[in-house]
């Protein structure tokens, strides 16, 4: 029974000496939300580490850019990722946990642009990640040739080049929009956010289809979630974790937001 035990817990990813079992989960760096750097590394980290916790599960985190953290966690490499958009194309893949976060995108400007929405970006600049596609307004404009992108590593360097006059704006979520912002040497009184928001979505923690654990985990993890949402812990993670927004400004009309596509986040 011993021996079984020890197994048993190696196979986990734990020992027998109290240790809780490991799951290996895949992110990529994106501030406010994940970084190496960041207080606890970030929003995701410590919400993800905390709902494990919760199952008495600890996390072995890696870092990879957003398309090879998509194939890895995809072949099973690893047990999970996080976070990402539910989209149609990747619910076949993976299994979605309950949301982790609604975050919802708009048009970052200088603070002297004469932009003022979606009707104003036709032959402008934009800047974006690698492997990454914008909201999907801005997206379909890129993908009918109307909208060029310069594609970066991090997104302060996309900041850096608007305050420089080299790209005319980016679509970015409210919260990496701000954190981005606040990197730049112009600093967020440099920036505006302009016009109504182009998307809205739900980012997730996701599990590959293809492992036979990934039901279960799913199940235990969203139970998990749910209890640490009832007791208050993921609102206290957002104040602590996330950083403030600007109070929206009033809109003249409403339109129904786009369905986000890819990581506009």
């Amino acid at each position: 029974m011993c021996r079984l035990l020890v197994f048993t817990l190696l196979l986990l990813g734990g020992s027998a000496w109290g240790e809780p079992p490991v799951l290996r989960m895949v992110s990529n760096e994106f501030p406010p939300y994940v970084g190496k750097d960041l207080p606890q590394q970030g929003f995701y980290v410590a919400l993800v580490r905390r709902v494990l916790a919760e199952q008495n599960l600890d996390l072995e985190l890696h870092f990879q850019p957003p398309a090879r953290a998509h194939a890895s966690v995809a072949t099973g490499q690893f047990a999970a990722a996080f976070p990402m958009l539910r989209t149609p194309e990747r619910e076949r893949e993976f299994l979605d946990s309950e949301p982790l976060l609604l975050v919802r995108s708009y048009l970052f400007v200088r603070a002297d642009s004469a932009l003022t929405g979606l009707a104003d970006l036709p032959g402008k600049r934009s800047c974006h990640l690698q492997d990454s596609n914008q909201p999907e307004p801005v997206q379909r404009l890129v993908e009918s040739g109307s909208v060029k992108v310069e594609r970066v590593a991090q997104m302060a360097q996309c900041f850096e080049m608007l305050t420089r006059g080299r790209v005319d704006f980016v679509a970015l979520s409210d919260y990496g929009g701000w954190a981005a912002a606040q990197q730049a040497t112009a600093g967020p009184a440099g920036f505006k956010r302009v016009g109504a928001p182009l998307s809205q979505g739900l980012l997730h923690l996701v599990w590959p289809r293809q492992d036979p654990r990934s039901a279960e985990r799913a199940a235990a993890f969203n139970r998990a979630l749910g209890e640490l949402r009832r007791r208050g812990v993921v609102a206290q993670l957002e104040r602590e974790l996330l950083p403030s927004l600007p109070e929206p400004e009033p809109q003249a009309a409403s339109r129904p937001l786009n369905n986000p596509a890819g990581r506009g986040r």
